[in-house]
């Protein structure tokens, strides 16, 4: 049945696995992803060369010039098993997360958890230069618990046998991360500032696009000309912040997928969005 419940599907908030989207975020990462690791396998598979720079090793934090590490190393992977795990995490897990928070909001959320997870490694690590760290798994594991933060009774089928709600798998995640051996070569650390910065983004009701403002606003009005919905926007005081988030990510969805694309729950936000600025306007 693979690793989504049926019943799970019920939910109009969520959608099932697209096999091949070439629009979406999700693919194109691991397109990137994949396409890193190839080339490293066909140019430079006795040297590891092109995995070797890009690798982000702790005392990078005090060289200015290899500061775009903070980025590569989360492209970078050591083995095809570890590749595998982390792009079919970021596959089954990150797909629905995409539908919920939009395309660009995912790929923000994706890549701003890179630097992130690397950043702060590097602080720990107090710039040694013996400490090195690649690999996508923090930004995945942030991915892996967005998606546990956003539909926690989801009914996920591990192995494509064992049922488990993806709230049980959250905290799974979270122990045996806990529980890892730091000496065991694997990037636990990571894997929970990746957890911890899924955490403060869901729970802090954070939207990455406010931080260019006047742009999300512009961006906003083109997709709704495009969407064909009229959501009037008042000038004093206006929906909430939760509520104009809500309308971007299903603005982004119609931008993506089209109108027909949108849930009835979906639609009947829109409407009530509308009407309620609508009625601050007038008043």
């Amino acid at each position: 049945m693979g690793i989504y419940d049926r019943d799970y599907y019920q939910d109009d908030q969520l959608r099932p696995i697209r096999p091949w989207d070439s629009q979406s975020m999700v693919i194109l990462l691991i397109i990137a992803n994949a396409a890193f690791f190839v080339a490293n396998f066909v140019f430079f598979s006795n040297t590891d060369q092109l995995t070797q720079w890009m690798v982000l090793r702790a005392s990078d934090l005090l060289n200015p010039l290899l500061w775009v590490r903070f980025v590569s190393h989360g492209f970078a992977h050591a083995n095809l098993n570890h590749i595998l795990f982390n792009m079919l995490g970021l596959y089954f897990l990150g797909q629905n997360v995409e539908a919920k928070y939009g395309k660009w909001e995912f790929f923000r959320f994706y890549m701003i958890c890179v630097v992130f997870c690397g950043v702060v490694w590097a602080i720990l690590r107090g710039g040694a230069e013996d400490q090195a760290v690649l690999g996508a798994s923090g930004a995945v594991t942030a991915v892996s618990m967005l998606f546990v933060f956003s539909f926690p009774n989801a009914t996920l089928h591990l192995y494509g046998l064992i049922p488990v709600k993806a709230w049980l798998l959250g905290i799974g995640i979270v122990v045996l991360n806990l529980l890892g051996n730091p000496n065991s070569g694997v990037a636990y650390d990571v894997h929970l500032l990746g957890a911890g910065f899924a955490a403060v983004y869901f729970y802090g009701n954070l939207n990455f696009s406010s931080v260019s403002g006047w742009f999300a606003g512009g961006k906003r009005r083109i997709k709704q000309a495009r969407s064909g919905l009229k959501v009037h926007r008042g000038d004093d005081g206006g929906p909430t912040t939760a509520e104009e988030r809500e309308s971007d990510r299903i603005l982004e969805k119609i931008s993506r997928d089209g109108k027909d694309s949108l849930t009835a729950k979906e639609r009947k936000f829109m409407e009530n969005y509308s009407e309620k600025v609508r009625r601050m306007r007038q008043s």
